[in-house]
Parts: structure tokens; sequence; C-alpha cells
């Protein structure tokens, strides 16, 4: 069963597998044998594999049985390597990182007065000619908030990365060209999960998107989410209080259109319509996919496809198959 979503994808692309959380269905060996026998990955290659800090060196946690062909490439490592060896750049990464945190508080304080108003234009009673369209300029305010965090994101990286070019430092360089004599022979890169903001800050940091090249690539729970357009961080229950999803940074780009929702059934309460249509309603066009324990979605030249009755949010709040139509 396949989804159209966002552009479509040239025939000749490699393949982008998203994985949710671990349960022993869809292990990495599963998957990377799907590949070798459509042909997108060589039979004995190695296995370049990103990881989030306190995994690194535990290549076993992924699969025992590809421990051999995985290679990791130790970003979290090698960004500290790099801090030691560059104190003034570590300083500026630091306060680039407080700047976008100051700007994620902000960003919250006022998502939560555009969705309050949202909500309470919903609960409104009264003529639907009058309401509706208030309802929907509420609903784009949201919309048009999500967009201002990212571009302000990307402004506050784009003068950090202007004013030290990081790229050009010895330290960065040095670190680069060891993990490209790594990745040399690899046909596939798997982002582990772990800490979002580090697996995004650490990819950033040693070329991005261009690190993963054109390799087959496979992302499970956090790391699926950062090879999304946009990374958007969701719980509905959190211990603190009730929560709203809030879009907390442009991901990579490799999965156009889709908001990838890990743990999604134990994250969000997906049986209140109202919250659920709104979360749909929010990121559309890009289809919000539950990714639970063990489902899988990958990219296809027609869009995507889903494993096992993977689901996606609709605009009414319900969870339908991923390829049901809009």
């Amino acid at each position: 069963m396949s989804a159209r979503r966002g552009r479509s994808t040239p025939a000749t692309a490699p393949p982008v597998v998203l994985l949710g959380p671990r349960d022993g269905r869809n292990t990495l060996s599963n998957v990377i044998e799907e590949l070798e026998a459509a042909g997108a990955v060589s039979p004995d290659s190695r296995i370049a594999a990103v990881t989030a800090g306190w995994r690194e060196a535990q290549v076993g946690l992924f699969d025992p049985r590809l421990a051999a062909r995985v290679v990791d490439l130790q970003l979290y490592r090698r960004s500290a390597r790099v801090a030691d060896a560059d104190p003034e750049l570590a300083r500026a990464r630091r306060e680039a990182q407080d700047r976008l945190k100051l700007l994620r508080r902000a960003y919250n304080v006022r998502l939560a007065g555009c969705i309050d108003a949202y909500v309470c234009l919903v609960d409104l009673r009264g003529d639907a000619s009058v309401l509706s369209a208030e309802r929907a300029e509420a609903l784009e305010a949201i919309r048009r908030l999500d967009d201002r965090q990212l571009s302000r994101a990307a402004e506050i990286r784009s003068e950090f990365e202007c004013a030290y070019t990081p790229e050009a430092r010895d330290a960065v360089r040095t670190q680069r060209s060891e993990v490209e004599r790594l990745l040399e022979d690899t046909a596939a890169v798997v982002v582990a999960g772990g800490h979002v903001g580090l697996l995004l800050s650490r990819l950033r940091l040693f070329g991005g998107r261009e690190l993963l090249g054109e390799r087959a690539v496979i992302g499970r729970s956090a790391g699926a989410m950062v090879l999304t357009d946009r990374v958007v961080l969701f719980h509905d229950r959190p211990p603190w209080g009730a929560g709203n999803p809030e879009v907390f940074d442009a991901g990579l780009g490799l999965a156009e259109g889709i908001v990838a929702l890990p743990h999604a059934s134990a994250r969000l309460v997906l049986d209140d319509r109202d919250r659920t249509s709104r979360l749909a309603a929010r990121f559309a066009p890009a289809a919000c996919v539950l990714l639970d324990p063990g489902q899988r979605i990958d990219r296809a030249p027609a869009g995507w496809s889903g494993h096992r009755g993977v689901e996606r949010i609709d605009r009414a709040g319900r969870c339908v198959s991923l390829g049901d139509a809009a």
C-alpha cells in the first residue's frame, strides 16, 4: 500500500526507510536483507552508524547479526574532540545553542496562545458563515508561527556559520576527513534513536545531508525524525501537564512530506478527535505517521509505502491506513 505525499521520488533515488522504536520486528538485519535482495545494498557491504552519544561503540544494540559489518562514525565523540581542539568554535556553538533554546521558549509561549485561541473558536457556537473563516484564520496563525520558528532557527544557525565557517576550521576538517574515510565502501547509513537534538546538531557539524551521500538511509525512532522536513516534538500527556506539539527544527529533508511520530500510541491521545484533527490540519499536506514500535515505512517512486498496517492521522482526526486517500 503506498501513499503519495509531497514531490514524487525519482526511480533511481536511494532507499529511505523510517522505523519505529525497537520491538523485535523490523530488525536492522531484516531491513538490510530486503534492501540487498532488491539490489539497493551490496551483500556483505559495510554499514555506517550515527548514534546519540551514549550508544556509541555499542553496535550490538543495532542488531547482533550485523555487528561485524557496522562502523560507528562516533559523531558525538568527534564533536567533543572538535570542542577540545577549538575552544573558540565550541564557545560560539554553545552561544548559538543558547539562542536557539531561548527562541524555543519564546515560540512555545506564543504557540500556547495561538492554540488556545483556536480551541476557543472551535468550541464557540454560532453562525458557521462567520466562525468558519475565523477558525481557518486561527489555524493559519499557528501554521505561520511554525514556519517562523523554522526560519528564525535557520537564521541563528546561518549567523553562526557565516561568522565562524566551521567546515573551514582545522579541528572540524580533521574529523570530517576521518568520517569520510570511514564512509568509504559503505552502502547504507543507519541513524539510530536517541536524543533528536544531539543527532541533528552532530549531523549538521559533520556535513548534514551531504554526509549521507547517495547511500540507502535507515532512520529509527528519533533517527527517523531527523530525516524529515520538520522535526515535531509531541506529547499530549507529559508529567508536567498537557502539552502542545511543537516544531523543534528543520530536519535533513530526505523524508519529504512526512511528520514522523515515534511512540505515537503512547504519547498521543488518539481518541481525542479534536486534538488529532488539529494536528493533521496543522501540518497538512504532510502525513502525520504513527511510527509505533515495530512499524516501518519506505520511500518509493510513487510515494511512501507502509508495512503491517502503518497508520496516519487524517483531517478528521481518525487513524487510517497510510495508503488511504486524504
